[in-house]
């Protein structure tokens, strides 16, 4: 990544790197693909499963066949972070055909000439092992990497490139040391939306009234709350003038009259009346309540709700489904 961001210039610094996140950003996780929900966001910040590197499938194929894709998509981004998680393997539903993985954490900073890279997790043959035995691993990034683990960040190789020092003085970049992300504040009434986020929705407008993301995927996006709950949504198809499909929250501020995240299954029932029951393979259930302008749905597991989720008036049970499985 270093090497292609900018010339060479004078010796490098060298220091420790923990694969932690230098930038203010949403992750993007697109999983085994390369369906950016944000392909022109800078930082550019993205999530990609590896895990596919199989001989019998061809798995081995498809993941070198869309690295090219992969590796255009960061080239010109001033601020890149990336983690992935990599596993390569002959049969990829036998373990013990394993021949490598590790999860990995890598980042470039063009404004400050600076980028890093750290492994967790790193096995050979199934056994833990240690990076530096690769071939062609460099001898004085040795000292920050041991077995199975290690990561370091690389300052002063290359030239800071001025129209990233410039994007970097105008706007927000950098996420504050040792600050964690800024969650929304939780509470509010469960209606035709939760949280801001109304069903039927274009994607954009939640982004421009709900703000960034802490993650999304090509079919939904999630914002942390503070004390620990999460806001979601998914959409039905992708891109920015998709629409919202459904709205999913599990924090317990947020309620329909008696019925919140955290309520007995009970309570639950006695609110939603005449409300359907469809059984998970997870052991949870579903209570699914159907009215004039929205679907409400709560999954109870354990006696409690789980989450409190709302969806259009005639959705389908499928479509529900597909659409609950997208948020996981």
């Amino acid at each position: 990544m270093l090497a292609a961001a900018a010339p060479t210039t004078a010796a490098a610094d060298f220091a420790g790197y923990d694969g932690s996140n230098p930038f203010d950003c949403t992750i993007q996780d697109v999983g085994f693909g390369t369906d950016y929900p944000q392909p022109d966001a800078d930082p550019f910040c993205v999530e990609f499963d590896k895990t596919r590197q199989n001989v019998t499938e061809l798995g081995l194929v498809d993941f070198l066949a869309q690295e090219p894709t992969r590796v255009a998509a960061a080239s010109n981004k001033c601020f890149y972070w990336q983690t992935d998680h990599w596993r390569g393997s002959i049969v990829q539903s036998d373990g013990r055909t394993e021949t490598y993985g590790y999860d990995g954490s890598y980042f470039f900073d063009k404004a400050r000439g600076a980028g890093g890279a750290h492994v967790e997790n790193f096995r050979l043959l199934g056994q833990s092992g240690d990076p530096t035995t690769v071939p062609g691993f460099p001898d004085e990034w040795r000292p920050f990497f041991g077995k199975g683990r290690g990561g370091v960040m690389e300052t002063g190789r290359v030239q800071a490139e001025p129209r990233c020092v410039d994007m970097a003085e105008s706007k927000p970049v950098y996420r504050p040391v040792a600050a964690p992300r800024r969650c929304r504040l939780g509470g509010g009434r469960v209606g035709r939306g939760i949280g801001g986020i109304a069903v039927r929705v274009r994607r954009a407008r939640v982004r421009r009234e709900v703000g960034a993301p802490t993650r999304e995927t090509p079919r939904s996006v999630r914002y942390c709350l503070e004390g620990g709950g999460t806001l979601s949504a998914a959409f039905r198809a992708r891109g920015d003038r998709r629409r919202v499909a459904l709205v999913k929250v599990d924090d317990p501020a947020f309620r329909y009259r008696a019925l919140s995240p955290g309520v007995p299954v009970k309570r639950a029932r006695r609110t939603m009346k005449r409300e359907r029951v469809r059984r998970r393979r997870d052991g949870g259930r579903l209570l699914i309540a159907r009215g004039k302008r929205r679907t409400l749905v709560a999954m109870a597991r354990g006696g409690r709700v789980r989450f409190v989720a709302v969806a259009p008036a005639r959705v389908s049970l499928s479509t529900l489904g597909r659409d609950l499985r997208a948020l996981r």
